[in-house]
């Protein structure tokens, strides 16, 4: 049980009740250990964080990849989001197919579209 739950709010039209504060799993860089994500992930748990948020290209893997040997046996206590830098369907579906291999899941609860800064993105 969370030693220090932290307020929840209901995420837009989900029915989700995410914590006001998330995990952003572009924490995990290139060169994170396991033991470094375990820590992390723990401390997650114990402090009721209840919603992860990563992508596809976060430690060119790594975020993902760290994150999925916790869903395993996590799965029920995490909101877990993840994002696309794809532009095109056939390439979004190539790199949402990895990301759900990388996090050890058959889904997520919301995919985005990442970095759509650029007009022409839209």
């Amino acid at each position: 049980m969370p030693t220090n739950v932290v307020e929840t709010l209901p995420f837009g039209r989900t029915g989700h009740r995410s914590t006001r504060v998330l995990f952003g799993g572009a924490a995990f860089s290139p060169d994170a250990t396991p033991a470094q994500a375990d820590a992390t992930l723990a401390l997650l748990l114990e402090r009721g964080i209840n919603h992860i948020d990563t992508a596809h290209s976060y430690g060119r893997g790594n975020s993902e990849t760290l994150i999925g040997g916790w869903m395993e046996r996590y799965r029920d206590r995490f909101f877990l989001a993840t994002k696309t830098s794809a532009r095109d369907a056939a390439e979004a579906e190539q790199q949402l197919s990895l990301s759900l291999q990388r996090l050890r899941v058959e889904s997520v609860d919301l995919i985005q579209l990442h970095n759509l800064a650029d007009h022409a993105d839209w």
